[in-house]
């Protein structure tokens, strides 16, 4: 193959360099002789060198992609003058100034350490030899270091090298090169005429290094820091980057073992991973304090914002010194955590009605608690709840509440869940946490905008004064302003009550920001609502994005409207932006509106998992989805304390745990157990004690212990209590339909958006009824028999019910496009909340009050 290439190949590679080298050392040389001055001496070698190089970068180049384009030349000229040319004169100068002053004040001044008899040639060459040390350890550090890491991936961006953007530093590293390459000889008092020889070295090799000609070093490969060398530096893959860290000669890297050079293959591609990191001249003087933006697209920063993700990031560090810190060291020993908040919780409330019915002052431990206090449910509780806040008496708790969290009832009457202050402040000590873990799992999501989708903190008032609504709405509305100053959405869109204006209005305050890169919702099924009023009204969402208007806040309140037109501008080039997109690709996807999407913070567990795996292949492919964690209006149960684990540590103190083993509760044969007793892999029915009169409360919730953290067991929410069914003594659980569910979309590659599994008690068969996110054409009995089997694998009970016939066959019904949304809004209109909506996949047909007959296909 070589010998095909025309002769200048085969002939010019070897000669090319020492050739041009010697040249230019010569000219210097001869210069000199003649007693021309010292600028002279160097600029017109290092000139001549340069001509010589882009010659043959146009004659022989290396590859023919990475020929310079006039936007590449623009921007490494830019480098090349203000980075190498004045930014170093003016250092020099500070440095001189400085230098002189600390000079006067020592006995032994510094130059009389540097042999200034040596001829010139000699005391170059020492230049080289210490120089390249020093940056040999800078540059090293610079691979292995964050801070000097994020400075150097600016001289890395380029997917191509030339000549030209050897330059291409930014400004703050070349400052730090300069106290390594050119501060030391300075401070030695070096001679000018020495400076001057080792910069026509160290330019002309640097030129060299970065050229893009077809060189071939031979022997010098183990001397010069060469460009065959140096392109394995400038790889994207990280294990050939990291190495030849050379900046003229390569002999530390010889020495230190960092040497590479695969003589039987050419780097594939070099750059960053990021293949899309800004390579403009004024971007890039911001790119080092825009987080990782070496590995992900990132949005662009002002000033403004590089200043608020500064202060954040401040705020964070304090998070983990403190509140992170605090729950850490309850995990050392959960026992111990756990008996200090029962006992915190019990002496607070001793003289209240509750306390004193249940001898609240004689209880010192775990064991008289439970003695003293019986297993309680909502509507236990509902009459003392009613009662303290009517009278405002201490019934169950000393403390008066500020709000209720509103939530639906088993018995059709919405239950109303005491907020005291001390519960407002402790979820937002959670909150605070479960923030840091995701910012210390990726930071960047951070520094863009941020969505986050809640209930209204208020949605009422009760009759005794006190507001009803979401406490996660009030979080949102009360946190600091540098998070608030990150949102999207104001918090009156929450309040809008009108189903259809609320999802438009957050459509399209979403759209408008391109630079979006957290996303946080309960349940994910309000990604796929999202995405659907989108697409289904982006005609007219792009017109009123481009006039900043928005016709439906006509029909909202005065005062509400008003909050939410504050944040309508005209943007007629995102518009086009999206129309263009959508032009390009039928319909559009969070990927395509959100590029820079980071994290997706939603319930994964349950039936929140099939919605989830039909909506994420919308969203872009690095997205970390970050489990929210057990949070049920009663009890902020869990924090995800491994962001990459989604691992979920209970909220040890402040809230008291007992668990019954699932297979004890529902024989009637309970033996409750602290956390500390926990077996991995096992499932529990959950009891919770809250500081807010919530006592032994029976959450009707299965957990399943997923392992440890410290000494604490990480829980997962599994499913609800009452997602069992017994027909004929089959006793289905929800997981087990989960499962089932879950299999079928693997085999028959499925994406359900929604589905319901009925138990027909009458026809004494279970009906499945699915609503696909994709019109795909499906096999309903097909399907139908897979799940039939697959319950039978994993109840063995079903499997018996099933084979002597007292258990008709699974039916399988597809529902029409829509069916879910008619069904939510069914279920909001009948009192549930919607930052609050979970499904229930597996229910008696008797229990469900939708008809889904008339959306059956």
């Amino acid at each position: 193959m070589q010998g095909t290439r025309p002769i200048k190949y085969r002939v010019l590679p070897p000669l090319i360099y020492p050739t041009t080298m010697l040249c230019c050392l010569a000219l210097f040389f001869a210069f000199q002789a003649q007693a021309l001055p010292l600028w002279v001496c160097s600029y017109v070698p290092v000139t001549f060198g340069a001509g010589i190089i882009a010659f043959f970068e146009r004659y022989t180049p290396h590859l023919d992609q990475w020929l310079a384009t006039k936007t590449d030349v623009w921007n490494d000229a830019l480098f090349m003058v203000t980075v190498q040319m004045v930014l170093p004169k003016i250092l020099t100068f500070l440095v001189a100034v400085t230098l002189l002053q600390l000079i006067e004040k020592t006995t032994v001044p510094p130059q009389a350490l540097w042999p200034h008899h040596w001829p010139i040639g000699i005391q170059a060459l020492l230049m080289v030899l210490s120089a390249d040390f020093l940056r040999y350890w800078l540059h090293r550090f610079s691979h292995q270091l964050t801070p000097l890491w994020r400075l150097h991936a600016v001289h890395h961006s380029p997917p191509k090298l030339y000549w030209i953007n050897v330059a291409r530093f930014h400004p703050l590293e070349k400052a730090v090169q300069f106290l390594f390459d050119a501060m030391p000889f300075i401070l030695l008092g070096v001679g000018s005429e020495v400076l001057a020889l080792y910069f026509v070295f160290y330019a002309v090799n640097g030129f060299f290094q970065h050229c893009n000609i077809e060189l071939h070093f031979g022997p010098l490969n183990y001397l010069i820091s060469s460009a065959e060398l140096h392109r394995w530096h400038h790889s994207r893959k990280v294990q050939e980057s990291n190495a030849n860290y050379g900046n003229n000669i390569i002999i530390w890297d010889l020495l230190f073992g960092t040497y590479f050079f695969p003589k039987d293959r050419q780097v594939e591609e070099i750059g960053l991973v990021n293949k899309d990191y800004p390579l403009g001249y004024a971007t890039q003087l911001k790119t080092p304090f825009l987080g990782r933006i070496d590995q992900y697209m990132m949005p662009l920063q002002s000033v403004v914002d590089i200043i608020l993700n500064m202060l954040l990031k401040i705020r964070m560090n304090k998070i983990k010194r403190s509140d992170y810190q605090r729950l850490i060291q309850a995990a050392q020993n959960p026992s111990k955590a756990q008996v200090d908040t029962l006992l915190s919780i019990v002496h607070a409330n001793r003289n209240t009605h509750f306390g004193r019915s249940h001898n609240f002052a004689a209880i010192d431990d775990c064991s008289s608690f439970m003695q003293n206090v019986p297993v309680h449910t909502y509507e236990h509780l509902r009459s003392q709840i009613h009662a303290q806040g009517q009278s405002r008496e201490p019934v169950l708790t000393a403390a008066m509440p500020v709000m209720y969290n509103q939530t639906s009832g088993t018995t059709g009457k919405p239950k109303y869940i005491p907020v005291l202050q001390q519960n407002l402040d402790a979820l937002k000590r959670s909150q605070h946490i479960f923030s840091y873990m995701q910012y210390r799992a990726r930071p960047e999501a951070f520094d863009g905008k941020l969505l986050g989708l809640v209930s209204p903190a208020i949605d009422g008032y009760l009759e005794n004064g006190i507001p009803y609504g979401s406490a996660s709405g009030h979080i949102y509305k009360t946190m600091p302003k540098i998070a608030r100053a990150k949102y999207v959405l104001p918090i009156e869109v929450f309040e809008i009550t009108d189903y259809d204006s609320k999802y438009y209005i957050i459509a399209l305050l979403s759209l408008a920001e391109e630079n979006i890169t957290y996303f946080g919702t309960a349940n994910p099924s309000t990604c796929h609502r999202l995405l659907e009023v989108i697409n289904q009204q982006l005609v007219t969402l792009l017109q009123e994005l481009t006039t900043g208007t928005c016709n439906c806040l006509d029909t909202l309140p005065t005062a509400q409207a008003a909050a939410i037109r504050q944040h309508l501008r005209p943007n007629p080039t995102r518009a086009d932006q999206l129309r263009q997109l959508a032009q390009a690709t039928g319909t559009l996807a969070f990927s395509d509106i959100w590029p820079y999407l980071q994290i997706l913070t939603t319930w994964t567990g349950g039936s929140c998992g099939i919605s989830l795996a039909g909506i994420l292949p919308y969203f872009p492919a690095n997205i970390q989805v970050i489990e929210l964690g057990y949070l049920a209006s009663e009890v902020r149960g869990t924090i995800t304390i491994d962001a990459n684990t989604n691992t979920g540590i209970p909220t040890l103190d402040e809230n008291f745990f007992e668990f019954v083993e699932k297979t004890a509760w529902e024989n009637g044969t309970p033996e409750f157990i602290g956390i500390e007793a926990l077996q991995q892999g096992a499932e529990y029915y959950l009891f919770v004690t809250t500081s807010a009169g919530l006592y032994r409360y029976d959450m009707n919730d299965i957990v399943e212990v997923t392992g440890r953290f410290a000494n604490t067991p990480t829980i997962r929410f599994l499913q609800k209590g009452k997602g069992v069914t017994n027909l004929t003594g089959e006793k289905l659980y929800e997981s087990q339909i989960i499962d089932a569910v879950h299999r079928a979309e693997i085999e028959f590659q499925l994406k359900p958006k929604f589905y319901q599994v009925l138990a027909n008690q009458q026809d004494m068969h279970y009906e499945c009824y699915i609503e696909l996110a994709t019109s795909t054409r499906i096999e309903p009995e097909q399907i139908a028999a897979y799940l039939d089997r697959r319950l039978q694998e994993l109840n063995i009970e079903y499997e018996a019910k099933r084979s002597s016939g007292r258990l008709h066959p699974l039916i399988l019904y597809t529902l029409k496009n829509g069916t879910y949304e008619h069904y939510k809004k069914h279920c909001l209109a009948e009192g549930q909340r919607e930052g609050q909506f979970k499904t229930l996949p597996l229910q008696y047909r008797h229990d469900f009050h939708f008809d889904l007959a008339p959306y059956i296909e």
